[in-house]
């Protein structure tokens, strides 16, 4: 017998009680609609609530006043769709979540910066580590 099942006292499973009982009624409608499972929740935290925060955070200027909060929820939102693909909805809705966080705070520095008139920062300078020493040699 199941929970749905039981609330609306389908008299073929045997269940004893009130069939019109509004509040049985209203109680199997919320268990029907209120849980909701891994697809419906990573549409909602991942599709709808974390895409359009990282895509306002982006419109606000993260990407430069807040690079690394904007770079975090970018990735984490790349890794949430990837573990959609593989059909693992809870570290999917996770890492919804994470991404959702870091751009709604790399959203709140920027508009604070931008708010302040602070100018965006300069490019970082060029990694030295990864350059080719043998290119600044002079030639012989």
């Amino acid at each position: 017998m199941t929970a749905c099942a039981s609330l609306t006292g389908d008299p073929r499973l045997g269940t004893v009680g009130n069939v019109d009982s509004p509040s049985r009624r209203l109680a199997a409608i919320l268990l029907a609609t209120g849980t909701a499972c891994g697809p419906v929740q990573y549409l909602t935290t991942v599709t709808r609530d974390a895409s359009s925060e990282v895509a306002a955070a982006k419109s606000a200027g993260a990407d430069k006043y807040a690079p690394y909060e904007w770079t975090a929820a970018n990735e984490y939102l790349h890794k949430a769709r990837e573990e959609e693909g593989y059909a693992d909805h809870q570290a999917a809705v996770h890492f919804g979540r994470m991404a959702f966080d870091l751009a709604k705070s790399a959203r709140e520095i920027a508009l604070a910066q931008a708010a302040s008139g602070a100018p965006a920062p300069a490019a970082p300078p060029p990694d030295s580590e990864r350059e080719n020493p043998l290119q600044k040699a002079p030639p012989k």
